[in-house]
């Protein structure tokens, strides 16, 4: 089972009163991603970066994604444990 590890920056908008996803970036490294993220904090409602792990053959997630950097109003999904 092949598996890669992906670096994923997901904005958010604000669509009446619902949050909706906005743009969906893959990135190389964590810091990659991180650094976006804390760039986009300030032009967006909210953004997260995550890591996340596949298998390239199936698509599936093969362990739940990490956060590794949140920002701004966000999706309960990403609440603050």
């Amino acid at each position: 089972m092949p598996e890669k590890t992906l670096f994923i920056v997901q904005q958010f908008e604000r669509k009446g009163k619902r949050l909706i996803a906005g743009r969906l970036m893959e990135f190389k490294t964590a810091e990659e991603a991180e650094g976006r993220a804390e760039r986009d904090a300030t032009r967006t409602v909210g953004v997260v970066a995550l890591q996340q792990t596949i298998d390239t053959d199936t698509g599936e997630i093969v362990e739940d994604p990490v956060i590794l950097a949140r920002y701004g109003e966000l999706p309960a999904d990403f609440d603050r444990d």
